[in-house]
């Protein structure tokens, strides 16, 4: 029954990396706990994320907006997979695949532009999606 709700519960929709990928996450975590920051060589190779907004979603919070230097989209608008930690200063997040550095966000009222426009137009905007 959930899986119809929440189709990504769905044991058939597990990826070939997504062990990988949870236990890379699990040894930022266990960082963290040891109070442990960032390692600003992880923040260099991460992708820059500008013009962003958080967006609560089945799967969890995600951010979405314009991402460069992303190792398999490049540069382009895109959805985070969902996000697990943010830095209180707000220099940077991690999402289930990998950290981000954290740009300005989309500005209030450019953000109430796109949503009237998208309103407006019956456009759901762009599907980019961060897999990876």
């Amino acid at each position: 029954m959930l899986t119809l709700l929440f189709p990504f519960l769905d044991p058939s929709h597990v990826t070939p990396d997504l062990g990988r990928r949870l236990r890379a996450l699990a040894d930022d975590c266990d960082r963290f706990e040891r109070g442990r920051a960032v390692a600003a060589v992880m923040l260099q190779k991460a992708p820059l994320l500008t013009d962003w907004v958080p967006a609560l979603t089945p799967q969890g919070v995600q951010l979405i907006g314009q991402v460069t230097g992303h190792p398999l989209l490049g540069d382009c608008a895109a959805a985070a997979t969902p996000l697990w930690f943010a830095d209180p200063d707000g220099g940077w997040a991690r999402s289930l695949s990998r950290f981000y550095r954290l740009g300005p966000p989309l500005d209030r009222e450019d953000l109430r532009r796109v949503l009237r426009r998208m309103a407006t137009s019956g456009t759901g905007g762009d599907s980019s999606e961060d897999e990876a």
